[in-house]
């Protein structure tokens, strides 16, 4: 068995479920609930993290998640990976100053998104992730088309993941308008699913309220930890 180390705080929200759903799934692999994964978190200020984003100072970035992988290989950690899709915007330069290697959120989300047959999807998540191409151009290479919302949808969205979704605040006024935006891309872009590009975006919207196929890549990034935990 592997120690997973969690960069976690990103959001806190985020870093629960995490937690508690690669405990569930691990035990579930194991089919014993007498038994734990090893894991260690290191919870970091997400908040300084989108200071330094939202100056384009992304070496900063970097060196600020690197300093945090270190710090969990220090505490014995195998492997380890960001609870959240927006630090990914460094992903590679992170992975390049440490040597514990780190699981990509990308990874996973992709391969679904092939298994599945997916051509064509809408991505939601913060302003970072809907306004540059760390996630997408993946995508983008294997011939799946990403189609991101309108600039003023982009506002709204990233807004309500920052002020509401961050601090665990879930509110059904969202909930529909989000429901509203969505439907809309959908129609007019004839998606045939929808990223949920933030690990914070499951706690508002589920599998039932989008009538196309749903790519939560908190959950499958949850998935591959498992395996990599018990590989």
């Amino acid at each position: 068995m592997k120690k997973l180390g969690i960069i976690g705080g990103i959001g806190p929200e985020a870093t629960m479920s995490y937690y508690s759903e690669i405990i569930a799934g691990y035990q579930h692999r194991m089919g014993s609930l007498e038994t734990l994964p090893e894991i260690v978190i290191n919870s970091i200020n997400m908040y300084h993290m989108f200071s330094l984003l939202e100056v384009q100072d992304y070496d900063a970035v970097a060196t600020y998640l690197a300093d945090a992988a270190r710090e969990l290989q220090q505490a014995g950690a195998d492997f380890g990976l960001m609870c959240g899709n927006t630090p990914h915007i460094v992903f590679q330069r992170i992975q390049e100053q440490v040597d514990l290697p780190l699981l990509s959120i990308i990874t996973p989300s992709l391969k679904a998104a092939q298994d599945k047959g997916l051509r064509k999807l809408g991505l939601l998540g913060t302003k970072f992730t809907m306004q540059h191409d760390f996630f997408t151009v993946p995508f983008i290479r294997t011939g799946i088309d990403i189609i991101t919302p309108s600039p003023e949808d982009q506002t709204y969205i990233h807004r309500k993941i920052v002020e509401e979704l961050e601090n665990g605040i879930v509110l059904e006024q969202t909930r529909q308008e989000m429901i509203r935006l969505i439907t809309t891309m959908i129609h007019s872009n004839h998606l045939d699913g929808i990223i949920l590009g933030c690990t914070e975006l499951p706690l508002l919207l589920q599998n039932t309220d989008i009538p196309v196929e749903i790519l939560d890549i908190a959950k499958l990034h949850i998935q591959q930890a498992v395996e990599d935990i018990c590989a």
